[in-house]
């Protein structure tokens, strides 16, 4: 089986790290990136102990950019693999209130429960991968 990660050379990185890559999200809420592990594995059983201690590293900085940028009233961070078994970590922000950002109301309407998302547009993900790089 083919793995689109595992060849992930994607315009929506937003930065490197010695065993992740950060990408944005094409979908709300605002700001979900997604953390991917450089090599193939399916399971967070199998990280080694240095991808996991940097992993903590990826989930510190992203929150700190996202509490700058937008402040979140909370912070999912879950590894689903359901669309794509390579290892892969989805940082979530959630929102109590609504928040607008390049001419665009983002409203997180199932805060406190599951995560409902809708796609962004590309052009919106570039505008939020710029401004986490930042």
């Amino acid at each position: 089986m083919e793995c689109e990660l595992c060849d992930f050379n994607s315009p929506r990185i937003i930065k490197e790290y010695k065993y992740w890559k950060l990408s944005a999200a094409a979908q709300t809420p605002l700001g979900w990136t997604h953390a991917m592990l450089k090599r193939h594995v399916s399971f967070f059983d199998e990280l080694t102990e240095e991808e996991l201690a940097e992993l903590k590293q990826v989930i510190k900085d992203v929150r700190g950019a996202l509490d700058k940028l937008w402040k979140p009233d909370w912070f999912n961070v879950t590894q689903l693999g359901n669309s794509n078994p390579h290892l892969h970590v989805n940082l979530i922000p959630r929102y109590k209130e609504k928040r607008e950002f390049a001419g665009k109301t983002f409203e997180d309407k199932t805060f406190g429960s599951g995560v409902e998302s809708e796609e962004l547009s590309e052009d919106i993900v570039e505008k939020v991968r710029e401004r986490l790089r930042d």
